[in-house]
């Protein structure tokens, strides 16, 4: 265990962690183009609390190893759609915009880049 001027926590007894939670909601978003009329379609977005670390330690050459972690709530399923629009002054009168469309959410680490 690690010294310190406070009462050393055990970092993995559950009482001073916090459970993740990761959600997704309904969205309405709007898609539109030049000379088309807009169209709303319905998404999701994503919501939650992601636990973080930050562990200082020595390593083995006596340099600080520390463990860091750092996960944020993101899409874990995507579907890329394609959403229609009418263009009454262009020609084709139809064009065709690609959106991505939010299933499901979880949290997910995040890549650290050293300090």
């Amino acid at each position: 265990m690690l010294g310190s001027s406070h009462k050393a926590l055990v970092v993995t007894e559950r009482k001073y962690l916090r459970q993740d939670w990761c959600k997704s909601r309904p969205l309405q978003q709007n898609v539109s183009a030049d000379g088309c009329e807009s169209r709303t379609f319905v998404n999701r977005f994503c919501y939650g609390q992601c636990n973080s670390f930050y562990i200082p330690r020595r390593g083995v050459s006596g340099e600080e190893a520390p463990f860091r972690s750092c996960a944020f709530c993101r899409p874990q399923r995507t579907t890329l759609d394609t959403v229609e629009l009418l263009c009454p002054d262009a020609h084709p009168h139809i064009r065709y915009e690609r959106v991505t469309r939010v299933k499901t959410c979880r949290c997910a680490a995040v890549p650290l880049a050293d300090e």
